[in-house]
């Protein structure tokens, strides 16, 4: 996937994804307890690591886990850091381009995102995958409320392991924008990601009960006929320069931050 170009991933894609989520080679083990195990790996496209979770999911199936993550509306209420988020337009059944900003701990800054997102079922009881890069939608200018950051490449992958198990695979190649300081990768992968992991299958625990009161048979990542959303035009996907978006964020004052003035462990709230 190359950033800025709306782009359709093939089987090798695909496949590429897997062998990075599930292959170690190459990968640095920086937390591993409790069913959750966390790597970083160099980046050739930032100076941010990438990063990968590795996760199993027990009493969960990987149809209920695919559906958490696909229901924006059900992710507000169990995303603590999220301020907004919505799609912008739909690009093909299983591709969309959409908006998504998130809460920083303070003092940092706010970060926002536009992505186009791509995703594949392979049926039940078969893998499934949803995969995002950042795009330049020129109806979603940056804000200046927020950081633009960028996905090189974000993704999930979730592979069943029986009737109510999965294995969840979280992997992102990425770059938050701003002047972040290098201390706070560390607690990224070792405070906020096992956090959100826990939260996360907290979250799947409620679903079926909050779904059954809101729009309970409406799921277009699965229906594609529900999709409503309004075609993308071509002319109003810009140019993308790396380079511009990273210089126009870079000012943003949080390379100072100190780690002591932080309270990034209770940035995840739990419920």
């Amino acid at each position: 996937m190359k950033v800025g170009e709306v782009f359709f991933p093939d089987d090798q894609d695909f496949r590429q994804f897997k062998n990075e989520c599930t292959i170690d080679q190459g990968w640095t083990i920086c937390y591993d307890k409790s069913s959750c195990r966390v790597a970083t790996k160099k980046n050739s496209s930032s100076l941010f690591d990438v990063l990968r979770v590795q996760s199993e999911f027990n009493g969960i199936s990987s149809e209920l886990l695919y559906d958490v993550i696909h229901d924006g509306q059900f992710r507000s209420q169990w995303d603590t850091a999220m301020l907004e988020g919505y799609e912008i337009c739909s690009v093909s059944p299983n591709s969309d381009i959409g908006y998504y900003s998130i809460k920083s701990p303070t003092p940092f800054k706010n970060r926002d995102f536009v992505t186009q997102r791509c995703w594949l079922d392979f049926g039940q009881n078969s893998e499934k995958y949803i995969l995002n890069h950042s795009v330049n939608h020129l109806r979603e200018q940056p804000r200046k409320n927020c950081v633009r950051g960028i996905s090189y490449l974000t993704g999930y992958l979730i592979v069943p392991s029986g009737p109510s198990s999965c294995m969840f695979y979280y992997m992102t190649q990425s770059d938050p924008g701003g002047s972040l300081p290098a201390w706070l990768v560390n607690k990224v992968s070792k405070v906020l990601v096992p956090k959100l992991i826990k939260k996360l299958a907290k979250a799947c625990t409620k679903y079926d009960k909050w779904k059954a009161k809101n729009q309970p048979s409406y799921k277009p990542w699965l229906y594609p006929e529900q999709m409503t959303l309004g075609r993308y035009n071509p002319t109003e996907i810009g140019s993308f320069d790396v380079n511009e978006t990273l210089i126009a964020s870079a000012n943003s004052g949080e390379a100072t931050v100190g780690e002591n003035t932080v309270e990034i462990d209770n940035y995840v709230k739990d419920d």
